[in-house]
């Protein structure tokens, strides 16, 4: 490792650990960034990753992070194989421009009435109700049926597995998994990309906590949130559910992987959407249970709360000191600090919008307050409010200048 690299990740690792690295680190959350400045269009980064190089040269050549946020981008083919249909990304398939991001359409999958069925047996559920329902090449699942625990009785319903459409279903299977082990060697082309230029990724992994699994895939975000008034038992036992098959070997597959911190991306907890008390019983416990189980395994959970999150912080508050980064969209600084960033390093919040439309000046003012109100003491990252797209060139530049002029311990 090169002596620049070391430095900035030990600046990194002393921020997360509540110390005072020689100056803040600075690691925006980019997500389409680097490739909207370069000129890359988010269908060519979809259709092959290596299309991404380019754009991570240039952003870490032009701004230096101290770590680089990859972000999360689907592969096309992969998502015209399965014939999905609960998103929408760019190119003729939907009819988006090339240079759009994708879009995550927010459907119910599972009905009021196949809660029990979902919690009895979530795997058979999944394989036989929800994939047909999310990707339409993947209708013919629905005729199977694998309970069977007999063996006559599995010779029998062998015969489903020559009904031609669980015959396409079988192969659009496979066509997108041969896709997927593509993206896969492409994206690994990526980091190494990244590596070469002397650079370390944030995050080497995503982790969506069972929450916001079952709200994101399952049943919708805004039904799941409704159901803690409407069907609260259920949706307790379904997210118990989850937490327990997937909880664990999701951590250990990461930890398996070499990876130092995992990012959690908090869709369903915001202010908004559930009060504190809610939150406190619905949410924290399969957030917290992640949170653990992730520093057991000897990693650093990446907790990006997105939306309001004032009502939260003394609860978020719970966690092993130096042990976790919050980061945060929208959050009274002040507050935040003296609650979360006594036990947790913080992430600094400076609007996307003022990176985007803002001018030279205000970027200063509001990157001078975030580091006048969250740098003292250490355990401060500078970073922006949300994944970062557009923002203009000389914004991201002055705010990165600033950071380092002002940053300083």
């Amino acid at each position: 490792m090169d002596s620049k690299r070391a430095e900035r990740d030990r600046r990194v690792n002393q921020a997360i650990a509540l110390q005072e690295p020689d100056r803040v680190p600075f690691v925006p959350k980019t997500s389409g960034f680097y490739l909207i400045d370069a000129g890359i269009s988010f269908y060519d980064a979809m259709k092959d990753a290596r299309n991404m190089i380019p754009g991570f040269r240039k952003y870490m050549r032009d701004f230096e992070p101290d770590a680089v946020n990859i972000g999360g981008l689907y592969g096309i083919d992969t998502l015209e194989a399965l014939g999905t249909n609960y998103l929408r990304w760019p190119g003729p398939t939907c009819n988006l421009p090339l240079d759009a991001s994708f879009q995550h359409l927010d459907n119910v999958f599972l009905q009021d009435d196949e809660y029990e069925e979902f919690i009895a047996d979530p795997t058979h559920v999944t394989l036989t109700k929800l994939l047909p329902r999310k990707y339409s090449s993947l209708k013919g699942l629905g005729k199977l049926y694998l309970r069977e625990v007999y063996d006559a009785g599995f010779m029998a319903d062998l015969a489903m597995f020559g009904d031609p459409e669980v015959k396409e279903a079988l192969y659009a299977l496979i066509r997108a998994g041969e896709a997927a082990a593509v993206r896969g060697a492409q994206m690994a082309e990526v980091r190494k990309a990244i590596a070469d230029e002397g650079f370390s990724t944030m995050c080497q992994g995503t982790f969506f906590i069972p929450f916001d699994a079952f709200g994101d895939s399952i049943r919708g975000i805004l039904r799941a949130v409704t159901d803690i008034y409407e069907y609260p038992d259920e949706l307790k036992r379904a997210v118990d559910k989850i937490t327990e098959m997937n909880v664990e070997r999701l951590v250990k597959t990461y930890k398996s992987r070499g990876a130092q911190r995992v990012f959690l991306p908090l869709h369903c907890g915001v202010d908004e959407f559930m009060s504190p008390a809610a939150y406190e019983e619905f949410y924290w416990p399969c957030l917290k249970r992640s949170i653990d189980l992730i520093i057991e395994n000897g990693m650093t959970p990446v907790c990006f709360c997105e939306g309001n999150y004032n009502t939260r912080l003394e609860i978020l508050s719970q966690v092993p000191k130096g042990k976790v980064v919050f980061m945060f969209e929208k959050v009274d600084i002040q507050k935040a600090k003296d609650t979360v960033g006594k036990v947790a390093c913080i992430c600094g919040s400076v609007p996307n919008a003022l990176l985007a439309f803002g001018t030279r000046e205000q970027v200063i003012d509001a990157t001078k307050q975030q580091l006048d109100i969250l740098a003292p003491g250490g355990g401060f990252i500078m970073d922006c409010s949300l994944m970062l797209d557009n923002a203009k060139h000389e914004n991201v530049e002055v705010w990165r200048e600033t950071t380092l002029r002002y940053g300083k311990y």
